[in-house]
């Protein structure tokens, strides 16, 4: 039973991650990539933050210097540095492609955790990355790509840190009496703050020019809450309750019960619905190329889905 509603938490999480980059670009463009994290997060850490507490008087758990240090690396890896490459890649490429990208770290995740929580990675699993990473591949057609490597390189680098987040996130579920809502509240706060010096540095002239010498110019002078007016609130509000708050949450619930090679499904599963969900919403057509893709990550992602629908005894 306890592993039929982490399942639940895997669907959630997916509808909510894969809708992202619609929500985002419903906005057209009022907001600076790095301003929408700052508040997504720190809406999303608030609203979660009564459940940690409650959370953490049931388990009747103080927390300790060290873990706070851990919010902090948490928060630091998701929030300032994941999560701000990524909406930053945005606006450099395709949201599309970007969703594309980002489904890799599935692969960096699978590989972390077989290093660091001792995931044990079995012959159809190595089988199931491999035909999905063909179709990631053949979708991006690195070979012949046209778009911006800037975009290119944040998307992975946002790909690379996020995977680190999650595994580590389950190894400090697992080695302490902290609960996953507990990691991810205080996380998105310490990453907020953190991110908060961020927004501060780039409005110094010197540091300002820096990012704009090097084409990074959604770094420079970011805002905090200029943009936000009353035809893009819910929009805002739909990120930051339902696809940071709610779909965090429900990714970590799932991690806490599950494999990461289960719960990474999300990132299997996100191009191939992102899609979906753009053309219902703002009319978004699929071409040939992509459904090609799309088939093998399908594929890969069925294979690895039955694979450990067994393992996990849902």
């Amino acid at each position: 039973m306890k592993n039929r509603f982490a399942f639940i938490y895997v669907i959630m999480a997916t509808l909510f991650f894969s809708s992202m980059e619609v929500a985002i670009k419903s906005s057209k463009g009022a907001f600076n990539p790095i301003q929408l994290n700052f508040i997504r997060f720190l809406v999303g850490g608030l609203i979660l933050m009564p459940i940690a507490l409650n959370n953490l008087k049931k388990a009747d758990y103080k927390l300790q210097k060290s873990d706070y240090f851990k919010f902090a690396i948490s928060g630091f890896m998701n929030v300032v540095v994941s999560m701000s490459f990524y909406t930053s890649s945005v606006a450099y490429i395709p949201a599309y492609t970007a969703a594309i990208i980002f489904a890799g770290n599935t692969f960096f995740s699978i590989m972390l955790a077989s290093i660091i929580l001792k995931e044990k990675i079995d012959t159809r699993t190595f089988v199931a990355l491999a035909i999905s990473l063909f179709g990631i591949m053949y979708i991006i057609n690195p070979f012949n790509f046209e778009g911006s490597l800037i975009g290119v390189v944040l998307c992975l680098t946002s790909a690379v840190f996020f995977a680190f987040y999650g595994v580590l996130g389950k190894f400090f579920a697992r080695t302490s009496n902290m609960s996953s809502i507990v990691i991810t509240s205080f996380g998105f706060l310490f990453g907020v703050a953190e991110l908060l010096i961020l927004i501060c540095l780039s409005h110094i002239p010197a540091i300002s020019d820096m990012f704009l010498s090097i084409g990074l110019e959604k770094f420079s002078m970011i805002p905090i809450f200029a943009g936000i007016n009353s035809s893009n609130i819910h929009i805002l509000m739909y990120i930051a309750v339902g696809v940071t708050g709610m779909g965090f949450a429900s990714y970590f619930l799932a991690m806490e019960n599950l494999p990461v090679v289960f719960v990474s499904l999300v990132f299997f599963i996100k191009p191939v619905l992102a899609p979906i969900i753009a053309y219902i919403f703002i009319r978004e057509v699929i071409s040939m190329h992509n459904l090609i893709g799309l088939m093998f990550i399908v594929i890969g992602s069925c294979i690895l889905f039955f694979t450990n629908l067994k393992k996990t005894k849902i």
